[in-house]
């Protein structure tokens, strides 16, 4: 038994490293393209079985709901003639007589049905919500065997269950282990290149440097996650100088733009394990970090960035406007603050396929480890990346116009819904003008004149 395990940790570390030497290239032999095709002929084989098995319950259960809207229907009808005996005669006269009730007779005591247009919207946004649907795990139409999602069916049918327990020891017993020591080479190797870069004079060697080790590194962070990434025009990459903004899905929106072009980071600094990769990271390049607690930091952030743009040595500014992760089906509000600096704006749009794993990070209920530990276990992270034109704001807009233009342009190309809501609201309450206007409404709703 020992033999086993160690023969087939020599072999995982074997795998690690031609895949390091691999991604160090940025080449690639197809064979995780190879596993995603196998992946969907899996999924498509579980899918079948599992629709079979709703299918004969849901015969079952459309029968008994036909008995009961028979009876249903026949008791309606029952009590409609009843009351077209009771009519009152009073009534009748007076409708016949095209009577005018007086103000006094229309004032009464308040009804429950008074709220039940009310009542209605609630259920509908209840059901429907444009918001809070943003910030859970996207609905997916095929199952992939992963019972983290909400659809779990591993226990629908026997052969299902075998699939499903083959999948976990895959994922935790082979994929796993492979894919932590990638992720510790990944940061040994982050700690290392950023402390000796950082004892570089400062100057073009330096900045040569540091472009490829970051290139090789965020490249063999994609193999942690067994990433596969398409880019689409990628003669509209970002130029130094320059500003880069895309929709926000997860922290590993980062690495997958950093395989293809390196970015000066800007963004809320961190404590724990992200605060430790920042603090590596600005050793060997201009990063910009700040602490949104203080709206003093506001100004300065704008003016380290204008400072940053105007050098055209450094590397371009990568930029989530959102301010917060959206779950890969919408673009929520831009905030206008990197709008307002003149310069380039080089819009991309970040589509991930939720079939093999769900990138989406709610850090509301997931660590970053936790997260990273979900991700490590996922089938593979499949992504297309959309370099769009460069854009540049008009004459007659300002910078909210300029960045909603933006906004709608990467929600066209990711085929992604473009919300006006502000992401914020993952956190934060419903501002007071919106539940007086509610109120407002209601009062109108009530006032007889």
């Amino acid at each position: 038994m020992f033999f086993l395990i160690k023969i087939s940790f020599y072999f995982i570390l074997a795998l690690a490293i031609s895949v390091i030497g691999l991604a160090s290239f940025g080449a690639s032999l197809g064979l995780r393209r190879m596993y995603v095709k196998a992946l969907l002929k899996i999924f498509e084989y579980a899918t079948n079985i599992k629709e079979e098995k709703l299918k004969d319950s849901e015969l079952i259960e459309t029968e008994i709901d036909n008995e009961l809207e028979r009876t249903e229907r026949i008791r309606k009808i029952q009590r409609k003639r009843l009351d077209t005996f009771k009519l009152d005669e009073s009534l009748q006269d007076k409708q016949n007589n095209n009577y005018l009730p007086s103000s006094e007779e229309l004032k009464r005591e308040f009804e429950l049905a008074d709220v039940s247009d009310f009542v209605r919207q609630g259920l509908q946004a209840i059901i429907d919500d444009q918001v809070t649907k943003r910030f859970t795990t996207e609905e997916l139409a095929v199952w992939n065997l992963l019972s983290r999602n909400d659809q779990q069916y591993e226990y629908i049918s026997f052969r299902v269950t075998v699939l499903w327990l083959c999948g976990l020891l895959l994922r935790y017993c082979v994929l796993f282990p492979f894919r932590l020591i990638l992720f510790m080479f990944a940061c040994t190797f982050t700690f290392m290149s950023t402390f000796l870069i950082g004892r570089v004079r400062d100057g073009r060697f330096k900045r040569i440097l540091n472009w490829y080790a970051t290139l090789i590194l965020h490249r063999i962070l994609s193999r942690v996650f067994s990433a596969i990434i398409t880019f689409h025009n990628k003669e509209n990459k970002a130029q130094p100088g320059s500003i880069c903004v895309a929709n926000h899905t997860s922290p590993i929106d980062v690495i997958i733009l950093s395989t293809d072009n390196c970015y000066s980071m800007i963004g809320q600094q961190h404590g724990g394990f992200t605060g430790m990769m920042q603090r590596a990271f600005s050793r060997s390049a201009r990063h910009i970090w700040f602490d949104r607690s203080e709206s003093k930091d506001r100004h300065l952030v704008a003016k380290r960035m204008t400072q940053h743009v105007q050098d055209k040595t450094n590397m371009p500014i990568l930029i989530f406007p959102e301010g917060t992760c959206i779950n890969n089906t919408s673009v929520m509000m831009f905030k206008k603050g990197c709008f307002e600096i003149e310069t380039e704006i080089y819009p991309v749009a970040i589509k991930y396929d939720p079939r093999f794993g769900d990138a989406f990070w709610n850090s509301s209920k997931h660590s970053m480890l936790q997260y990273l530990m979900l991700m490590m276990t996922s089938w593979a992270i499949v992504v297309d990346v959309y370099y769009l034109p460069k854009m540049s704001k008009r004459a007659d807009e300002d910078a909210v116009s300029f960045a909603k233009r933006v906004k709608k342009s990467i929600a066209e190309k990711g085929g992604l819904a473009d919300l006006e809501w502000d992401g914020m609201l993952k956190r934060a309450s419903p501002k007071l003008d919106l539940m007086y206007e509610q109120q407002e409404k209601y009062c109108k709703h009530l006032k007889i004149n």
